[in-house]
């Protein structure tokens, strides 16, 4: 009987498994020019700050080839950062493509550390027509809708004219059509949100109300692009309108964000929770940058909705934008890193605790970068007991570095970044030099700092000053009163 029954349960579950989808991508193909270099296909995670994160990484060999397999249970857009290039892609799980990349263009050093560098947007190519499909149509739907809105845009917006608009979406309706449901459905809809906005510009509610209804499916790029277009600097915008003003007294009263939660859905427009503290979590990101509202407010929030928001979804988001708040801000653990001295010898963050380090990022071909070396020369000799100086060196090839630090004598640790790039990205480094002071606990003290150019020496006393004000303060033994008896 017991054997009847491990068989039966045997055969049922070699059924069911038999039963689900193929969840394996593969990734192949040949690109010579990329030979030896590791590729990171990447997804956004975050609608709100557009924070990716990795799928998986993969080798092309020395004959250029690769072939990657990895697991993924949705249809997932995907890019891939090739250097000047940032390649996006719509992976179906079960399926296996063949990738053409695009020419190897490498970012130069100036590309790397300009604040306003964008790289170009492309299309990856796929060579096997039957994993193409849903690209295909994504491809040609959004020229579709660029040609027809271009052509359109002036008169749809200057006259109100919604019938046009909707004209347009109805043709396009009937040359891509989509099963209801499917993500090419959903991504049309979202797709629309702009050509409505012009048609509906002084009733918005009727684009909210089109654009995100149903299920959020806040992956789709189409949404992010939708989502973040309609509802920028969103306080700005609400706070000012009647539906708006107990939303606004609310804030002021510094309520909390489920409270604020509760008065949104009152409008009818929100009444769906997930959306409303979706659209107030990207409220709160753009009014913490604006330098309009009280940034501390706003963090103290961010936290409630990490802790207490109506689905994991938003959990996660308003986790993200919490750490993005709090991201290098005075007063937070400095990010940790191990590199590798110029000497070869290993050095980690961790390492100077204890000390105060003036951390600064250099590259030699930058002028202002060696012209300032020379002034942490002198530093280095004024303060040799109050901080301790490190130079993370961002050159891709370090020889010069070398030269230069040899040439001038220079004392103190310079490190390179090759071993843990990431810290460029821990750093947020967009400029150079770059400089940020850790106390000795490792926190973060003057996040970013003045540069030595910058009358830095009697800023950096005062912090330091305040510091061990702070710490005796902490150790300092209560003395007993009579009270205590």
């Amino acid at each position: 009987m017991r054997l009847k029954l491990f068989f039966f349960l045997f055969l049922h579950s070699v059924l069911v498994l038999a039963q689900q989808p193929n969840k394996v991508v593969r990734l192949k193909g040949v690109a010579k020019e990329y030979a030896g270099y590791h590729l990171v296909l990447q997804k956004i995670i975050n609608p709100i700050s557009l924070e990716k994160a990795s799928i998986v990484t993969f080798k092309v060999d020395e004959k250029g080839e690769f072939n990657q397999t990895f697991e993924l249970h949705k249809i997932t857009h995907a890019n891939l950062d090739l250097g000047k290039y940032n390649a996006s892609i719509f992976l179906e799980p079960g399926k296996t493509y063949e990738l053409v990349l695009p020419p190897f263009k490498p970012r130069t050093d100036a590309d790397r550390f300009n604040p306003y560098y964008v790289p170009e947007e492309v299309v990856l190519g796929i060579a096997n027509e039957e994993s193409g499909g849903l690209n295909q149509k994504v491809s040609s739907f959004d020229r579709s809708l660029y040609e027809q809105y271009n052509a359109n845009a002036v008169r749809i917006f200057s006259r109100g004219n919604k019938k046009l608009a909707e004209e347009i979406m109805e043709n396009l309706d009937s040359i891509y059509p989509a099963k209801k449901g499917s993500y090419f459905q959903m991504y049309k809809q979202y797709a629309y949100g702009e050509l409505r906005l012009l048609a509906y510009k002084r009733q918005k509610n009727v684009v909210i109300h089109s654009t995100m209804k149903g299920d959020l499916k806040l992956q789709v790029p189409s949404f992010i692009k939708a989502f973040n277009t309609l509802y920028k600097n969103f306080f700005s915008n609400y706070f000012g309108t009647d539906q708006g003003e107990n939303l606004r007294d609310t804030y002021s009263k510094n309520a909390s964000f489920d409270s604020l939660v509760n008065v949104f859905v009152m409008d009818t427009i929100y009444a769906k929770r997930e959306l409303a503290e979706l659209v107030l979590l990207k409220g709160l990101y753009d009014a913490f940058y604006s330098g309009r509202y009280e940034q501390e407010q706003i963090i103290k929030l961010l936290k409630q909705a990490s802790e207490t928001a109506y689905t994991l979804t938003n959990k996660d988001i308003a986790k993200g934008l919490y750490k993005r708040a709090t991201w290098l801000r005075t007063g937070t653990m400095a990010p940790q890193f191990t590199l590798y001295r110029l000497d070869g010898k290993e050095r980690s963050l961790s390492d100077y605790k204890g000390k105060f380090v003036y951390l600064n990022f250099m590259h030699t071909s930058n002028h202002t970068c060696k012209k300032e070396l020379q002034l942490l020369n002198v530093l280095s000799k004024q303060l040799k007991r109050e901080l301790t100086i490190v130079t993370v060196i961002l050159d891709e090839d370090p020889t010069k570095a070398k030269d230069l630090i040899k040439a001038n004598k220079y004392k103190w640790d310079f490190l390179h970044f090759n071993a843990q790039p990431k810290v460029i990205l821990d750093y947020n480094i967009r400029a150079l030099p770059a400089y940020f002071v850790i106390d000795p606990k490792q926190m973060l003290r003057l996040s970013p700092s003045p540069s030595p150019a910058e009358n830095f020496t009697p800023i950096f006393i005062e912090a330091q000053r305040k510091y061990n004000y702070e710490q005796l303060r902490k150790t300092k033994t209560k003395e007993k009163s009579i009270y205590d008896f």
